[in-house]
């Protein structure tokens, strides 16, 4: 005879016990979260779907014999795989290509999210209070919006924060995924200089993240040919200045003041770009700030790579400062660009313990909440510079802006001092009880800002 489940819940250890409610609070939240995501897609499907209806023309066309050159071409073309796995669970039918698309990203945060849930180590802080990190990966996708869910960019995110987990006990496997996340999207490759600060498994490291980048490479290569392994590369050269992104600002902001100086236009790259007197201009000061940077981030590798080692936490705050400046610099910026940060700061807040996680933690849902206003809620508002929406996206990017410069001030004070034993990521004991909780038109329904 069978014993009563209540009766064996009664009799299980209390340890026992204790894992099980807080596994069930983290999945209960996981679910609430991610209903209220789908939830806002109600009166933003129109606008937001635009996407995934373009990731369906352009596989149909590859699998009905379309020349892989043109297919998606602003994308590396191994993002192709994601892209076609619901093609081909749901045939021809549009209509289920984009729930089909909308589950499988759900199922990779789930897998990440889980992942995030075992690297917290939490047993029950006296506050009762979970981890900064997991705060946060609850709460980004419903803070930011539909877009989470209707975006590739959450796998490249994803693959980017597998990497920073791993870098300190596995790092071949680190520099596996990075490789992975820059043969989806490019922007993860920018991560290796900080992951391989570490100089245990550093070679490691470096020869996974090259001997995985370049049999990606050969494959593409054979199957595709160079114009095609190149064509994200030159698709991203040939763009010009993009409505939200920070060189736009000065343009947008005077645009506001001076109605009809400067336009915006829907340009074959699917993006929306502002056109008038001084883009060529802000273009060259948006190329100066990208050296600018470079050269700030190779002063401050440089600066933790003098120590006997660097810790795990500070190799996480740069991490952040670096993709934080890579949005902050390049010509180019589109709302799901979040994500990436959203990532890396879950890694660092789960795994690491430091009086600044939760302060990052509220600049970066904040900003979220900003940017779903803006996209798709006030977008063709924004398109015609009208001031609300322009003084929005300026309160957006100072947010940004500060947690970029939280990063490098949090980077810099760990790597300035005189110990090399910061606590940080994969160090159990250390994680974060002081994370809080977070407080709680037509022209825009086309593909917007894919690469």
């Amino acid at each position: 005879m069978n014993a009563d489940p209540a009766d064996r819940t009664l009799t299980e250890p209390r340890p026992a016990r204790a894992e099980r409610l807080r596994e069930s609070w983290f999945f209960r939240r996981w679910l609430v979260t991610r209903g209220l995501t789908v939830f806002l897609l109600v009166p933003q499907v129109f606008e937001v779907f635009g996407d995934v209806v373009h990731y369906f023309h352009g596989v149909d066309a590859l699998l009905r014999g379309g020349p892989v050159a043109g297919v998606l071409p602003e994308y590396p073309a191994p993002a192709l795989v994601v892209f076609g796995l619901p093609r081909l669970l749901t045939g021809d039918h549009l209509v289920l290509y984009v729930p089909a698309f909308m589950m499988l990203i759900l199922a990779i945060d789930a897998a990440f999210s889980r992942v995030l849930w075992r690297a917290t180590g939490w047993r029950s802080p006296d506050d009762g209070r979970p981890p900064a990190g997991l705060t946060l990966w609850l709460w980004l996708p419903p803070a930011l919006g539909p877009l989470t869910v209707c975006r590739l960019d959450l796998v490249p995110a994803v693959l980017a924060g597998g990497a920073l987990l791993a870098v300190t006990r596995r790092p071949a496997l680190a520099g596996t995924l990075a490789a992975l996340g820059a043969a989806v999207k490019l922007w993860p490759a920018v991560l290796v200089p900080a992951l391989g600060l570490r100089r245990a498994g550093r070679w490691r490291l470096l020869a996974a993240f090259a001997v995985t980048g370049g049999v990606v490479c050969l494959a593409v290569l054979a199957l595709v040919g160079s114009d095609r392994l190149a064509s994200p590369l030159t698709w991203q050269s040939d763009r010009s200045l993009q409505l939200e992104s920070f060189a736009a600002l000065p343009l947008l902001v005077a645009g506001a003041v001076s109605p009809g100086t400067w336009r915006v236009d829907y340009t074959r790259f699917f993006a929306f770009e502002v056109t008038g007197p001084g883009v060529s201009t802000m273009l060259t000061v948006a190329g100066a700030a990208t050296l600018a940077a470079a050269v700030g981030l190779a002063g401050l590798w440089l600066r933790a790579a003098r120590r006997r080692d660097t810790g795990p936490l500070a190799i996480g705050w740069l991490a952040v400062a670096t993709v934080t400046l890579v949005i902050i610099t390049d010509k180019t910026l589109s709302p799901q660009y979040l994500l990436w940060l959203g990532a890396l700061l879950a890694v660092l807040g789960v795994t690491g313990r430091d009086g600044a996680l939760p302060r990052a933690t509220r600049l970066l849902l904040a900003g979220c909440l900003l940017t779903q206003l803006l996209y798709p809620t006030m977008y063709g508002l924004l398109i015609d510079i009208n001031p609300v929406p322009v003084a929005i996206l300026v309160a957006r990017d100072v947010l940004l802006a500060q947690l970029g410069w939280l990063a490098v001030r949090r980077f810099w004070a760990l790597t300035g001092a005189t110990r090399a034993d910061d606590p940080g990521v994969n160090d159990p004991g250390v994680n974060d009880p002081g994370a809080t909780a977070p407080g709680a038109g037509s022209a825009a329904a086309r593909p917007e800002a894919t690469a």
